[in-house]
């Protein structure tokens, strides 16, 4: 039988701090269901978040695959990989907090932004429908 999440709504979008738990989670190696007690949100939201945040560096070495087979799995990324200073080949991809919550403010502010329309293009495309 699955376990049941039940949580209090806290908030609804992710805040800094949520984030920064998230990542300090993943760097000490914590399953998401483990790093959710801290944020009260489900599972899931939290790998969406992860992999929708993802920060990718290129490596200088030229390999035959594109990226490392570890990435296919929770957490997503190489904030623990004992590699990850050293140039193993692959791609690299990291959550890192404060990127990601940049990042969601940069979606959020543009898409409140409207059409730029001023008085007479609005006009304009008015008689075209």
């Amino acid at each position: 039988m699955g376990q049941v999440w039940s949580f209090t709504i806290k908030h609804k979008h992710l805040t800094l701090s949520d984030r920064n738990d998230i990542q300090i989670g993943i760097e000490q190696k914590k399953t998401f269901r483990e790093i959710v007690s801290a944020i009260e949100k489900d599972p899931s939201t939290i790998s969406k978040k992860v992999r929708k945040h993802l920060f990718i560096r290129e490596s200088n070495v030229k390999s035959n695959c594109d990226a490392c087979p570890l990435l296919k799995k929770a957490p997503y990324v190489c904030n623990t990989c004992p590699k990850k200073r050293l140039d193993c080949g692959f791609k690299k991809q990291f959550y890192h907090a404060k990127r990601a919550h940049q990042d969601y403010e940069q979606l959020l502010s543009e898409s409140r932004e409207g059409i730029p329309l001023n008085k007479q293009s609005f006009y304009d495309m008015n008689m075209v429908i």
